[in-house]
């Protein structure tokens, strides 16, 4: 009986950690009613950089937490095209360079899988890839003006 009631308390717990973490990703979840604000869309020169970089961080931080939440390593919930180019958007709204290895690293994915991402986004004119004046073998990957402006577009009409 002593075992039927220990395994009866670990399904409690699990369940309450499982839905103590399902009320946190609520909390984190963009809803489409909070997602555009109004009838007019509003555009990236309402807010300033510091906004936008907030918002930015914000709906990654809001994709990491998802991902790591629900994906239990499969990698199913992950949006690493698009976490990478937040990270990058972020860094250059901030002024930073990164590398290549760098975003490749912070994405979470083989870096193998990183730099064929980053190949295509730039590709699609989406990312620029320029070389490390002062090492050639390091590359600094920045958002293209166009991706800049869409992800700008997308931000100034996300509400938390």
């Amino acid at each position: 009986m002593d075992e039927i009631r220990a395994e009866i308390a670990s399904i409690k717990s699990a369940l309450t950690q499982a839905a103590e973490k399902v009320d946190a990703l609520d909390g984190l979840v963009a809803r489409p009613e909070r997602l555009v604000k109004s009838e007019t869309a509003e555009t990236p020169q309402q807010y300033s950089n510091a906004q936008l970089i907030a918002r930015a961080e914000q709906l990654l931080a809001w994709s990491r937490f998802k991902a790591k939440t629900l994906s239990l390593g499969s990698g199913l919930f992950a949006d690493s095209c698009w976490n990478m180019c937040l990270d990058i958007y972020i860094c250059d709204l901030k002024e930073e360079q990164i590398t290549v290895s760098s975003i490749a690293h912070s994405s979470g994915i083989p870096m193998t899988t990183a730099m064929r991402y980053i190949n295509v986004m730039a590709e699609e004119l989406l990312l620029e890839k320029t070389p490390n004046p002062s090492d050639h073998r390091m590359i600094f990957v920045s958002t293209s003006t166009a991706c800049k402006e869409k992800i700008s577009g997308i931000l100034a009409n996300f509400s938390a």
